[in-house]
Order: C-alpha cells, then sequence, then structure tokens
C-alpha cells in the first residue's frame, strides 16, 4: 500500500485518502501477549446502500509473518450479509443463507456450511467485528457467536456477553472521542476488557486494538473538546 504524509496521528497515512475523502480511514497498532505491538490494521468503512462495510489490510508477526485482508459487509440492521478473509494460508467467503440458519461458502476454495441463526453474531480478531455487534445490539446481553479463529479461520461457536456501561468521553492517541463504553466477555475463558465505540468506529479496545491514525472523513467520528 502507497502511504502518504501524516497530518494527524502517528505514522504516514494510507495515499488512497486522497481519493475518497468522504470515507473514514485510520489504523490500529495490535497487541499480542503482554502487550507487545504485533502488528497493525490500516481500514476504511462506510455506510452504503445495503448497510455498512468495512475493508482492512493486515500486517501481523504472530503466530508468524502474515498478511491479511478483510472485508465485511453488515444490511441495514447491521446483520452480516457477506464477509470475507484472507490469511495467506487461508481464505474464507461466507453468507447467510436465505432463511439465516445458516453460513454458507468457502473455505480454501472448499464449500463450506455452518450452523449459523438470526440472532448469532460473527466473530474474528479485528475491532470490525466488535462494532458490528455493538450496533446490532440494544444493550447488555449474552450472545451466541461463530468465531472464526486468527490465521486459520477454524469456525468455533462461542457464548460472549457485551455489558453496555454508557456513554462517556475517552482519550486516544488521535484525540479525545465521545463514544459507547461497553465491557467485551469471552465467557467460555472469563477473558473480558472494555471497548469504546465512537459511531461505527472502535476507538479503544483495552489491551487489544490503539488507534494511532484517523482520517474521519465526512461520515466519520471527529474529537471533541
Amino acid at each position: 500500500m502507497e502511504l502518504d504524509g501524516d497530518p494527524a496521528g502517528d505514522g504516514p497515512r494510507p495515499r488512497y485518502a486522497r481519493y475518497a475523502l468522504t470515507m473514514p480511514f485510520g489504523r490500529y497498532t495490535v497487541f499480542g501477549e503482554g502487550g507487545k505491538p504485533v502488528g497493525t490494521e490500516e481500514f476504511r468503512c462506510a455506510p452504503g446502500p445495503m448497510g455498512w462495510r468495512y475493508f482492512s489490510q493486515v500486517e501481523a508477526t504472530d503466530p508468524s509473518p502474515h498478511l491479511e485482508t478483510l472485508d465485511f459487509a453488515v444490511d441495514a440492521d447491521w446483520r452480516i450479509a457477506r464477509m470475507r478473509i484472507a490469511t495467506g494460508e487461508h481464505d474464507i467467503l461466507l453468507e447467510p443463507c436465505s432463511d439465516g440458519a445458516t453460513l454458507t461458502g468457502y473455505r480454501d476454495n472448499e464449500p463450506i456450511e455452518i450452523p449459523y441463526g438470526p440472532v448469532v453474531h460473527l466473530d474474528y480478531f479485528t475491532p470490525a467485528t466488535n462494532a458490528i455487534t455493538a450496533r446490532r445490539l440494544t444493550g447488555t446481553s449474552e450472545i451466541d457467536v461463530v468465531y472464526l479463529e486468527p490465521v486459520t479461520l477454524d469456525p468455533t461457536r462461542v457464548r460472549q456477553r457485551y455489558e453496555l456501561i454508557g456513554d462517556e468521553r475517552i482519550a486516544t492517541p488521535v484525540g479525545t472521542f465521545a463514544a459507547s463504553r461497553w465491557r467485551f466477555t469471552a465467557l467460555d475463558s472469563g477473558w473480558t476488557a472494555d471497548l469504546w465505540l465512537a459511531g461505527d468506529i472502535v476507538v479503544r479496545y483495552e489491551g487489544l486494538f490503539e488507534l494511532t491514525w484517523l482520517d474521519p472523513g465526512a461520515s466519520g467520528p471527529r474529537p471533541v473538546g
């Protein structure tokens, strides 16, 4: 990806930002065990005729150096309409069937069918799926989730809890945002962390992702104060 000078935040910014000034662009630092930086995720997202779409490119060193491409599209109710992930070693393309009971598509060019349902959510190691779930929920909920394992993309069924703490201002490296604070808990393991959602973008995620650059375009959140 070509890079350009960065007027705000740390480091260079994606050069393609100049071609779509209405679309939010940003970058997360990705953290691994012990809070050590293990990569970056550069993203762009925007509402569209179907609902909302998020596209990102990930460069990571964990578990080994690799590149990922993530593409999520949701409908007006924030339900997954189509998603694709490519991690170099594996790739997956999924969309719900007409009754929403299964996710169908291809994993590594082989047909795949995953039990799903109209109240089930989808998760992967990216702030995008947390944003999608939080926007879909109306408040604190325990949910069934199809979780795709990082890199391998193996699907598993898990339980998660999203607790809506409330609205507050949160400081980030790119400014202070008015955001909704959620507490995420993986019920199978008990792992928990807080995240803050401003508009459609996770602007802070404790221990996993740090927003280090953001061009909000016309539709993204802007720092306050």
